[in-house]
């Protein structure tokens, strides 16, 4: 299985993010590849229109796709690895996760069948990188049972 995480924004390369981004891709077995997509200075209403242009670019007709929102699903660490394990079991090849601008996504988006959260806060879009993927990291270790999780 394949993960993409296409986050909209661009880590700076002298950016402690960056650094903590790669410390948990590297531990990671899958392909995980981070795609950082054109921001748009316009206005609201065309910047989430250009934005979700960006997004669509990248997505394929069988990608299971998961949006991250805040209002989203909350998962906790255990039910956010079943879902990830049931992906597999399915044998899903590619998992699209869409991190949205400093204004969110466009409403299109949101309509999916997966809308997760990190809860109601908002967060900087290049943490929530960082969230996700420690989540996805810790995820396949709890698949795993070894100790990370506990």
């Amino acid at each position: 299985m394949d993960i993409q995480i296409l986050s909209l924004g661009k880590f700076k390369s002298s950016m402690p993010f960056k650094d903590i981004f790669n410390f948990y891709k590297k531990r990671i077995s899958f392909n995980l590849k981070l795609i950082e997509l054109k921001t748009f200075n316009f206005g609201e209403k065309k910047k989430l229109i250009f934005e979700k242009n960006e997004i669509i670019k990248h997505l394929k007709k069988d990608d299971c796709v998961v949006i991250l929102d805040n209002n989203g699903k909350n998962l906790t660490s255990k039910q956010f690895s079943e879902f990830l394990d049931l992906k597999m079991k399915n044998r899903i090849k590619r998992i699209c996760f869409i991190i949205g601008s400093e204004i969110g996504l466009d409403d299109y988006f949101k309509k999916g069948k997966y809308v997760f959260s990190f809860g109601k806060q908002t967060w900087p879009h290049l943490l929530v990188r960082i969230m996700l993927i420690e989540q996805i990291y810790r995820s396949l270790e709890i698949l795993k049972g070894t100790s990370y999780h506990k």
